[in-house]
């Protein structure tokens, strides 16, 4: 008799074939036609930026009363950087949530709740919650005490795991935190609903991650390829993806059955070594973008039937024409309307690049503050490092962006 994981898996499968979706195709001319619509704006925004910039020295803050607003609806002295399609929602004029601590953490179990967590020696600040997408944040209470590194994962159906040093602490909705002790990590056949993948170095292996009991143990089938990265949640159609290397050379894995077997593709090689890549889907789309051990961009190979073919694109010698950056940072964030966007290492101004063509080639967005990098999660992209400082903003779909009022 099928377990209940696959009867799950059929009927959800049956309830998507059920479901009238808008052709890829259909969203991406809409995707277009907003960019085009925006870029025609463009010249409106930047003298509007102008005059914020004149009320205050720092045009992404103000103190004074603040209007009812949501992200996608900004009060008008809000800054709005926008550029190729691209459009970040700059801070509403209110004072901003201080977090505390180090190396923020930011995740969002869907587009209005989040969470952000830092790093310090003991005693962490509490955990600060946004319910509107980030525009305002307090104190999430009662919050772990702990000390050490933060690492904050959110999981399907809003649930939480936060590690914090070498103690685990889980809650349902981000609220009553309770402290969890993994058990004794033993072989996983499968991931089961609601859990996550994540690589565990110590291991060399994909393990699972439960929100309810933290690290579960690895998987008994591993993918064979050195793992160089590992994307948390499954892509929109179930499959799970992990960028690596075989023999020098880059590769992909993806498994179709909650990680049960693995099929691993071998990717052309490039001009110089690769040490790592990276992922990036939507619908259809697979993209896997191979860097170098400090970063440089080797190439981007570009799958349009769900990573079953790949286009390659060999980017070794591209820097030097001005048709790519030299070296690259975080996730790629494949986009609505066809493009690719990759940031460029360093933080610097104009460090956002697109590609219109699956990859062979890069346009730096001008007009757009620095960003150091970006990184998916389950619920969109979190960019950090902006305007080469602590700030952070959120983004479901890598075109539109609200810096978050919190730092």
């Amino acid at each position: 008799m099928p377990d209940l994981d696959n009867r799950l898996a059929r009927s959800r499968t049956a309830l998507l074939d059920e479901i009238e979706q808008p052709p890829l195709a259909d969203v991406r001319r809409r995707a277009r036609r907003i960019r085009r619509r925006r870029s025609a704006a463009a010249g409106a925004t930047v003298l509007a930026l102008l005059g914020v910039i004149g009320i205050a020295a720092r045009p992404w803050q103000h103190d004074g009363t603040t209007p009812e607003v949501t992200a996608s609806n900004p009060a008008a002295i809000t800054p709005v950087y926008e550029a190729g399609g691209i459009k970040i929602v700059g801070l509403l004029p209110q004072p901003v949530y201080v977090l505390g601590g180090d190396n923020p953490d930011v995740e969002f179990t869907d587009r209005t709740h989040g969470l952000a967590a830092t790093a310090c020696a003991q005693d962490c600040p509490p955990l600060a919650r946004t319910d509107d997408g980030g525009l305002k944040w307090g104190p999430a209470a009662p919050s772990p005490v702990g000390g050490g590194s933060a690492d904050l994962i959110a999981f399907p159906g809003g649930r939480w795991l936060l590690k914090g040093g070498d103690s685990y602490w889980s809650s349902a909705d981000g609220t009553n935190w309770k402290p969890v002790t993994p058990p004794a990590a033993t072989s996983r056949a499968a991931i089961g609903p609601g859990e996550l993948l994540r690589y565990d170095p110590v291991a060399a292996a994909v393990t699972v991650l439960s929100p309810e009991e933290g690290p579960l143990g690895p998987l008994t089938a591993q993918p064979e390829l050195t793992i160089r990265s590992v994307i948390p949640p499954p892509a929109a159609d179930g499959a799970w993806w992990i960028g690596g290397v075989v023999d020098g050379r880059p590769a992909v894995a993806v498994s179709r059955d909650s990680g049960r077997s693995w099929s691993v593709t071998p990717l052309p090689a490039t001009a110089g070594d690769v040490y790592t890549v990276t992922t990036g889907t939507l619908g259809t789309e697979v993209y896997a973008v191979a860097r170098g051990e400090k970063g440089e961009l080797r190439a981007v190979y570009h799958s349009t039937d769900s990573g079953r073919d790949f286009t390659s694109n060999d980017l070794t010698g591209a820097a030097a024409a001005h048709k790519a950056p030299a070296t690259v940072s975080g996730d790629p964030v494949p986009l609505l309307d066809g493009r690719l966007l990759v940031i460029e290492q360093g933080g610097a101004p104009s460090s956002w690049w697109v590609s219109d063509d699956g990859g062979a080639s890069f346009s730096p967005v001008a007009g757009l503050p620095a960003v150091g990098f970006i990184r998916q999660t389950y619920a969109g992209y979190v960019a950090y490092q902006l305007f080469d400082s602590s700030w952070m903003a959120f983004s479901p779909d890598g075109s539109t962006w609200q810096k978050l009022q919190v730092h």
